[in-house]
């Protein structure tokens, strides 16, 4: 742990402050919130200290995700963009933490430092940065790409003092400065007396790294914690209905999806043919599930994008209904004729998929595992189930290597560039390793590479359309089967400001209208 580092902060920002100035006269407030895994890193090649696991808040980003996911000014005040240039005006006033101006040279300072570690991200041109006055500066997209504001939502790009402690005593924008942290255990914040922007309205936030899901929901109920962060449908459905619990949710946002692995090798390359992906998607029972997980809060998905998102609607894409019929009727036709003990077979082969359940963990999605395992048996689909609760296994033991059929996820697009989410997880050209074994092949990588190329906004989202359209439903190389909603438990009386992002959720904007 370190504690001590903050008191010395705290009196040099001390000095910075306005004289006479006189002290609080309310109590200080305080909020303890639990959350399930403790996410941050220190590695060069990875920081994310106090942006990840949870959100501190100790940092910004350049910019914010508005209601409908568009980005709106923070650290950026304004921005132009022409033929992969951009030009910048930072928010004139801002300081960091440690007394520091957020100016043209510390703002570009920032943004190499990240690009040093990210760079496969961001995408900006190292050596573009131009200073242009004491607030505004301009760089390039290393691939002409009119995107780049919009993947400055995501919390991973915050932006960090070059600082050489960083790693204990991270220098920040933010509302919030850094008390202490004891791995595993603890991390807690404390309120940034000479914050420029809009005042938090708790003083001190207490996250509390707490993996058991019944722990969790013992220590809200027993007012050990005011908040619960990761919330899974196996504590929905222990959730008390006496009101001593209160749940708090945002619009539908996370997907669950089912991912094709159809670039593998045997024995993982059944799924190569689409009929078979089809009768998987028809012999899932999308509403006998919504009504069991997440208090039946959950919708059954015709993609892995909400239609509201980006202004997409929901007219580009069909969905699957539950035909248990069609789906064997689909087997039948590839020639998986039923055989021994109700297994289908093909030529000696038994159609047998491995089922990789889940991400992030197979506890945020239980009992659905369970549930589809019942569904694909039912259609002569013999099922090899594999639960793994830690995303590091999921991709590096599994995913990495296409050594599954079928691998579960429960996710979301998390910034406000309409075309991430699906580059990410559907293209050739990934930069996340295992997702080469789901992406559908040439014709998606080109949409999604116009799409990102393209220097309007409606020929992005037109782009986005097709492409989503292509891996939702004509190449089939994602099964959608929920919308979930984020979701928020705590104690009775406080009011959580609720975003679909789950890293906006802004935790120190809590209201306290009663104890």
């Amino acid at each position: 742990m370190f504690r001590a580092t903050l008191t010395a902060r705290l009196a040099a920002v001390a000095l910075l402050a306005l004289p006479f100035a006189a002290p609080s006269a309310n109590a200080e407030t305080s909020l303890t919130i639990a959350v399930r895994r403790d996410s941050n890193s220190i590695a060069e090649n990875n920081f994310n200290f106090t942006t990840r696991g949870p959100v501190a808040q100790v940092v910004e980003t350049a910019v914010q995700p508005d209601a409908n996911f568009v980005p709106q000014p923070l650290l950026f005040d304004a921005w132009d963009y022409a033929d992969g240039t951009y030009t910048i005006t930072l928010h004139p006033g801002i300081s960091f933490s440690n007394g520091t101006p957020f100016n043209a040279d510390t703002a570009i300072a920032a943004l190499q430092l990240y690009d040093r570690n990210k760079s496969d991200f961001l995408q900006i041109d190292p050596a573009s940065f131009t200073k242009l006055g004491d607030l505004s500066f301009s760089f390039r997209s290393e691939t002409n790409s009119a995107l780049v504001i919009e993947n400055m939502t995501h919390r991973g790009t915050s932006l960090f003092a070059d600082v050489a402690d960083r790693a204990t005593n991270p220098i920040g924008t933010g509302p919030y400065l850094l008390e202490s942290y004891d791995p595993k255990v603890s991390l807690t914040v404390v309120r940034n007396p000479t914050y420029w922007g809009t005042p938090r309205n708790i003083d001190r936030l207490n996250f509390r790294y707490i993996t058991d899901d019944n722990a969790r929901l013992l220590a809200l109920q027993n007012g050990e914690i005011d908040i619960i962060a990761d919330v899974t449908p196996q504590m929905m459905l222990s959730m008390p209905q006496d009101g001593s619990v209160v749940l708090h949710e945002s619009r539908p946002i996370r997907y669950v999806a089912l991912l094709a692995n159809v670039n593998g090798k045997a024995p993982f390359d059944i799924l190569k043919d689409r009929a078979v992906r089809e009768a998987v998607a028809w012999a899932i029972d999308r509403e006998a599930i919504a009504g069991v997980l997440f208090g039946g809060r959950g919708v059954p998905a015709k993609g892995i994008l909400p239609g509201w998102m980006f202004n997409l609607g929901d007219d580009h894409t069909d969905g699957f209904g539950y035909d248990p019929a069609k789906a064997a009727a689909l087997l039948d036709a590839a020639g998986w004729k039923p055989g021994a003990g109700g297994v289908r077979e093909k030529d000696g082969r038994k159609l047998t998929l491995r089922f990789l359940a889940a991400y992030p963990n197979v506890t945020s999605v239980k009992p659905m595992p369970e549930m589809l395992e019942q569904m694909f048996t039912a259609v002569g689909i013999d099922v090899d189930l594999v639960e793994v609760d830690d995303a590091g296994v999921y991709s590096d033991t599994y995913l990495a290597n296409g050594e599954a059929d079928l691998f579960m996820e429960f996710a979301s697009n998390n910034n406000t560039d309409p075309t991430y989410l699906l580059t990410m997880l559907f293209t050739t050209t990934t930069p996340w390793g295992g997702y080469q074994f789901t992406a559908p092949g040439a014709h998606v990588d080109k949409l999604l590479a116009d799409a990102r190329a393209a220097q309007s906004r409606d020929e992005v989202i037109a782009g986005v359309r097709a492409a989503h359209r292509a891996i939702v439903q004509d190449d089939l190389t994602a099964i959608p089967i929920l919308m979930v909603p984020n979701f928020v438990l705590s104690r009775p009386g406080l009011e959580v400001p609720m975003s679909e992002f789950t890293d906006w959720i802004d935790f120190g904007m809590t209201r306290i209208v009663a104890r």
